[in-house]
């Protein structure tokens, strides 16, 4: 009964939540273009002797999103040889025709699209959608938290694990972890300078 009841309650605070953020302050749908400027993806790794983190300093694409249902599609692609990792041994691994083959396959492409849901008494958000990475194309969901102050919504983030082996890359002799953490924040300009969709 406890436990029907804790559920309950962070229903209500969900909703409330919701509730705070009245609709009349957003236009129905924004678009946001995303660029460097805005949007920081990244990739973590760990091997045998270092754990591996890496930034892609080109990337392009599109965020629309709607406040009111609190919904979003992302499409975003990102330039493969700009992947900045800690030192040109590590850089050199990860881009080469073993991890992402940066010379056969340039970028890497994900498309998805966020909706909220209820679980276990909590308000999240998925990002659900497709990678695209080394030619081969899977499904991979984010969790997603939106970021607000006050009424505005300031950042989006989202996280994700995956198994690299499913889109080919190498565990290099079992030295590599297969399991990759990847992050994209997107962080939104002002209220009065956003684009409606």
């Amino acid at each position: 009964m406890r436990k029907r009841w804790t559920g309950l309650v962070s229903t209500l605070c969900a909703l409330a939540l919701l509730a705070a953020h009245p609709s009349r302050s957003w236009a129905e749908t924004q678009s946001l273009t995303l660029t460097p400027a805005n949007t920081h993806a990244t990739l973590h790794a760990t091997s045998a002797l270092s754990s591996v983190d890496g930034a892609f300093g080109e990337l392009h694409g599109t965020l629309v999103y709607d406040l009111s249902k609190q919904t979003c599609h992302v499409d975003l692609t990102m330039n493969v040889s700009t992947l900045h990792v800690g030192s040109a041994l590590l850089r050199g691994v990860m881009l080469s025709g073993l991890m992402l083959d940066e010379d056969d396959h340039p970028t890497m492409h994900y498309t998805g699209s966020c909706t909220p849901r209820i679980h276990n008494g909590q308000l999240q958000t998925q990002l659900v959608g497709k990678l695209t990475m080394r030619g081969q194309t899977h499904p991979l969901a984010f969790t997603t938290v939106m970021q607000f102050t006050g009424n505005t919504l300031t950042s989006i983030t989202s996280t994700a694990r995956f198994d690299q082996r499913t889109w080919g890359m190498s565990t290099l002799l079992h030295t590599v972890d297969p399991m990759v953490t990847t992050q994209t924040i997107i962080t939104f300009p002002p209220l009065g300078s956003r684009t409606p969709g």
